[in-house]
C-alpha cells in the first residue's frame, strides 16, 4: 500500500512549486541585501532577519494551510509559528537592545530560529522522503538552517579582531560582522537550493509517477 502524498490531491500541483519558489526568492533577497549592504552591524542584522522572519513565517503559514497535507502540515505550522515569533522578536529587540545587547539579541534569536526550524524541516523531509518530490530539499534546507543556528552559538558575542598584517587590510572584524555575514551566506545558499527545487517541482511528471508519489 502506497503512502499518502504530502501535497493534497485536491490542490493544484502548481501551488507546491510556487511555495518553494517564493521561499527561494525571500531567502535570496535576504542574502543579497546583506551582501550588498556595508556596515554589518548587529542592528542591521536584527532588521534584516526581523523582516525576513515575519514574511517567511506568514508564507509558511499560508503554505501549510493551503498546500500541504496533514502528513507534514503540523510540522510546517509549528515551523511557521517559530519563524514568525523569531522575526517579530528581532524587530522588537531593536527598541530594547543597545550596544553589546544587540549582538546578544541577534545570537539568541537567530540561533533559536535556526535550531528549531532547521530540526522541524529536517524531520518533515525525512518523514516524507518516499512520498514527496520536495522532501530531499527539505532535508537539505533543514540541515543548513540547523547548522546556521549552531554556528551562531559558536561565535563569541564579544569577538573582536583587528585586521592587518600581510593582507594590508585595515579595520576590525567583530562578532556582528561575522554573524550577519553567516546569515547572508545562509540566505544565498538556501535560496539557490530552493530555487533549483522549485524548477524541479515545476517539471511535469508522468501520471503513473505522480500516482506513486
Amino acid at each position: 500500500m502506497s503512502a499518502a502524498p504530502a501535497v493534497a490531491p485536491h490542490r493544484p500541483r502548481v501551488a507546491a512549486w510556487m511555495l518553494t519558489a517564493a521561499r527561494a526568492a525571500l531567502a535570496l533577497v535576504l542574502g543579497l541585501a546583506i551582501t550588498f549592504t556595508g556596515g554589518h552591524s548587529a542592528r542591521f542584522g536584527l532588521v534584516a532577519f526581523g523582516v525576513f522572519g515575519v514574511v517567511a513565517g506568514l508564507l509558511l503559514l499560508a503554505g501549510a494551510l493551503l498546500v500541504l497535507r496533514r502528513a507534514v502540515r503540523g510540522t510546517f505550522l509549528v515551523q511557521a509559528a517559530v519563524t514568525l515569533v523569531a522575526g517579530i522578536s528581532g524587530l522588537v529587540a531593536l527598541s530594547s537592545a543597545a550596544g553589546g545587547g544587540d549582538v546578544i539579541a541577534l545570537v539568541g534569536i537567530v540561533s533559536a530560529f535556526g535550531i528549531l526550524t532547521g530540526a522541524l524541516e529536517l524531520v518533515a523531509g525525512l518523514r516524507a522522503r518516499r512520498v514527496d518530490r520536495g522532501a530531499r530539499d527539505w532535508v537539505l534546507t533543514g540541515a543548513l538552517t540547523l547548522a546556521l543556528g549552531l554556528a551562531f552559538l559558536v561565535v563569541p558575542p564579544g569577538y573582536r579582531e583587528s585586521l592587518g598584517g600581510i593582507e594590508r587590510i585595515t579595520g576590525t572584524l567583530t562578532a556582528s560582522v561575522v554573524l550577519v555575514g553567516l546569515l547572508g551566506a545562509w540566505g544565498i545558499v538556501v535560496g539557490v537550493l530552493q530555487g533549483i527545487s522549485a524548477v524541479s517541482l515545476r517539471t511535469p511528471v508522468e501520471p503513473e509517477e505522480e500516482d506513486r508519489t
